[in-house]
């Protein structure tokens, strides 16, 4: 079975594990868990070489595909990036490019993408970015993650001035960035390249800075999982979770989040012979 899936490619999923990192078609995965015998062989086999099988078998699989949907927080990851281009190009294309592969490209842009994986799991890991995924879980299941990454780039896009007083407007900011960035569209990976062409088209940056915005952002990619992966999705609920959950408090704690995070952005950046180191965190009690 393991054969067959590692055969079919043309739609991928990824272990949530990193360590277990395996792949399989969409077809492949659904005829998998279509009855409950196969999840239990499925399960049983991997007792026996894993202590991760303690998770359910629903929770198995990661999409790969979720890679262009996961990632939504790129306004984040633009500002905390800093204006070298270079760094900049290699921040952007970050989720595209896997592993060593980044030892293809220059050096400065190889930093870019090292920068990219540390400001991501600087998020994942950070308590209160935690906190606010699992607050929002009851209501986004497993799309909590990506709910809070577009939920916290609307928090940064609305409070721009505010986060970033160093910063021209949002408007304009975005311009720069997206000037710059197409500059150097022929040397992203053909993925990036889709996604900078939508970000342009539908001036994505700036939307964020509204609900409504947002909201259509929301509204394609909730479109795209059902087309892609065949299963719903309800990211266009990510506003009406938060406010049950408490809008005031979840945007408080993201000031503070920010505050943090863009500062040990600055300094990690300020000492480029230094490698990024991955910061750990308590554990969530």
């Amino acid at each position: 079975m393991r054969e067959a899936f590692l055969n079919e490619r043309e739609t991928r999923f990824e272990l949530a594990t990193p360590t277990l990192a395996r792949l399989c078609s969409t077809t492949e995965l659904f005829s998998l868990f279509h009855s409950d015998a196969s999840a239990v062989r499925w399960t049983a086999n991997l007792r026996k070489t894993s202590a991760w099988a303690k998770h359910s078998p629903e929770n198995f699989f990661q999409p790969t595909l979720m890679g262009e949907i996961y990632t939504m927080n790129y306004l984040a990851h633009l500002v905390l990036g800093g204006t070298d281009s270079d760094v900049r190009l290699g921040n952007f294309i970050g989720d595209s490019v896997k592993g060593n592969q980044l030892n293809r490209y220059p050096d400065e842009v190889a930093r870019g993408i090292r920068f990219h994986r540390w400001v991501d799991h600087f998020a994942d890991g950070h308590p209160i970015a935690r906190k606010a995924r699992a607050a929002l879980r009851p209501r986004l299941d497993r799309l909590a993650p990506v709910g809070v990454d577009m939920l916290y780039d609307h928090f940064l896009a609305k409070n721009f001035n505010r986060c970033c007083p160093d910063l021209p407007s949002l408007d304009q900011y975005a311009q720069q960035v997206m000037l710059d960035l197409d500059g150097r569209k022929t040397e992203m990976p053909a993925r990036s390249q889709r996604f900078f062409e939508g970000m342009r088209r539908y001036n994505w940056l700036v939307g964020y800075s509204t609900q409504s915005g947002m909201e259509e952002v929301c509204r394609a990619m909730d479109q795209r999982i059902a087309m892609r992966l065949g299963v719903s999705s309800n990211l266009t609920s990510v506003f009406d979770a938060a406010q049950g959950v408490g809008w005031s408090e979840l945007e408080d704690q993201f000031f503070v989040f920010w505050e943090e995070f863009r500062r040990k952005a600055v300094l990690t950046l300020e000492n480029p012979r230094e490698p990024f180191t991955m910061e750990l965190f308590a554990a969530e009690k």
